[in-house]
């Protein structure tokens, strides 16, 4: 078993550290990688490192193979599995391929949008995002059933350790409670771990923590982001320009005063990412993960020498992790208070509905629940009239159409023909989403809860949650929609529906009782999450 597994099992602290391969099969970027795997190796303190995987939706060599190199250094490894530049035969092909070459600790993430590529910007895939991955991937573990003629086969079964990715540092109620809810989804899905995204506010990673106690999921593992931070780095979060991940103003000015000093402010930076190390052992994190731009194996020799000597006081520190925009959002009351978490069990903040304007949204609900929900009157109706029409070429072209039509000018439809409206109440995910998110929001919402991509506009679950809310509705999106079928790429989406061709007559296989879906330990039910 490899040393980070034993130690997860072990209920060791565990630190993990992330480091970016370069682009090219040679050169410093490669060479610091494996250098720094070289040096690691006498800071037994650190269970594992990581490779990201074309970090920043840029190109950069594979951490696959990268990962075998480190590995026979005698360094565990996690590798980055990201769903952005692979479809789920890619994701599949690349899973043996790793199981073969011994790399079974896997972070499945969605991935950051691509940034570049030769000749301009690549295409983006994300035919799975990672709760759909996950899935995959778990499937895998329990040995893959495939077709073989007319008859099926069941594949070897792998031994993947599947983490996750969370991030608690969400300023907005909706873009934190969904990315909560969908953390819930990742762990339904086959979750082993998670490793949250970087942040510097202590009252959210004491958070996240209280929100595992609550929703009764303390017995999943979690790893804190612990990064270097440099004035250079503090200014590019603040500025937003790094998905997911913000500094604020009083933060990065910190920051960049301490970088005036004559060491460029280095010692700050490791006693800070000491500090929180400490943090996180006081607030019950599992381990905690360290990254930072060309980071040194001395550097981390030195934070782990320092930990010792300073997490007694761990609770003095929680007030100089205050980097929280205006205004922030936090889950539970009184969350904006620098304290240790208590034994009491917290209560979630409550607010008010909020409107929806949208006169498509109410007529179309309406449309839903006359015609659309099976129970309706209108539904059976349809359903003949979809079975007349499926074989019948000319009448198949003029229904889809009017469909076409009808939601092109309401939707700004893609004819995906695959359609997620009604999950994600009524707005269109392969429109309105960069990734074609249909289970649940990314990590590299902006503080605002502006998109990741197109920073003028909102991410399309901050306004699904916003009218799932105003219903009453939002236990309606625990639901794990299936991945898009693309054989129904242009047909029509209704017929589709009605005789159940499309995610709507398909069921991913889930365990039927977690704690996720049980609702939490303190006796909240899983319909009242918000």
């Amino acid at each position: 078993m490899s040393t980070f597994r034993t130690a997860m099992y072990n209920n060791d602290f565990v630190l993990t550290c992330e480091l970016v391969p370069g682009r090219g099969f040679r050169g410093r970027g490669v060479d610091q990688v494996l250098k720094f795997a070289e040096e690691i190796r006498s800071v037994p303190e650190v269970h594992a490192l990581t490779l990201t995987d074309n970090a920043g939706g840029n190109p950069a060599l594979s951490a696959d193979v990268l990962g075998a190199e480190v590995l026979s250094m005698g360094v565990d490894l996690i590798v980055h599995l990201s769903c952005k530049d692979m479809n789920r035969n890619g994701i599949e092909s690349r899973a043996y391929a790793l199981q073969r070459s011994g790399i079974t600790n896997l972070l499945v993430i969605t991935g950051d949008y691509p940034f570049e590529g030769y000749l301009g910007l690549s295409k983006p895939v994300f035919d799975l995002d990672s709760v759909n991955a996950i899935h995959y991937l778990r499937e895998m573990n329990s040995g893959l059933e495939v077709p073989v003629g007319r008859k099926s086969t069941v594949l070897d079964p792998t031994d993947f350790y599947l983490g996750a990715a969370v991030s608690p540092f969400k300023w907005t109620e909706a873009s934190c409670r969904m990315q909560y809810l969908k953390m819930e989804k990742k762990i339904q899905a086959g979750a082993h771990f998670f490793i949250t995204q970087l942040g510097f506010d202590s009252r959210k990673h004491r958070e996240l923590m209280q929100f595992m106690r609550y929703r009764g999921m303390t017995d999943v593992p979690i790893i804190g982001s612990v990064y270097l931070l440099s004035a250079g780095a503090a200014r590019h979060m603040n500025r937003g320009s790094i998905p997911g991940c913000y500094v604020s103003d009083r933060f990065a000015a910190r920051v960049i005063e301490e970088s005036k000093s004559g060491d460029k402010g280095k010692a700050s930076r490791l006693e800070r990412a000491a500090r929180q190390i400490a943090v996180l052992k006081g607030l019950g994190y599992t381990g905690a993960h360290i990254e930072g731009l060309n980071l040194k194996a001395d550097d981390v020799r030195m934070i782990v020498e320092r930990v010792p000597e300073i997490e007694s006081s761990w609770g003095d520190f929680l007030a100089e992790l205050d980097s929280a925009p205006e205004n922030p959002y936090y889950f539970f009351e009184g969350g904006e208070r620098f304290t240790p978490a208590s034994d009491e069990a917290p209560v979630a903040r409550r607010t008010k509905r909020p409107r929806v304007f949208s006169p498509v949204f109410w007529a179309t609900r309406l449309l839903h629940f006359t015609v659309f929900e099976p129970k309706s009157a209108g539904y059976p109706i349809m359903r003949a009239l979809s079975r007349f029409i499926e074989h019948r070429r000319f009448f198949y072209r003029v229904f889809t159409m009017s469909e076409k039509f009808t939601k092109e000018i309401l939707f700004t439809c893609r004819h995906c023909d695959d359609c997620a409206l009604f999950e994600l109440f009524y707005l269109c995910p392969e429109s309105q989403c960069p990734k074609g998110m249909r289970i649940g929001p990314c990590g590299g919402s902006r503080v605002d809860g502006h998109c990741e991509v197109f920073a003028e506009k909102y991410c399309i679950w901050e306004r699904v949650y916003r009218r799932a809310r105003n219903r009453r509705e939002c236990h309606k999106l625990r639901y794990i929609i299936p991945p898009r079928d693309w054989r129904l790429y242009n047909t029509n989406s209704w017929v589709n529906y009605f005789l159940k061709y499309d995610h709507s007559g398909k069921k991913v296989k889930l365990p039927e009782h977690t704690a996720a879906s049980n609702g939490a330990a303190s006796g909240e039910k899983a319909g009242r999450f918000c």
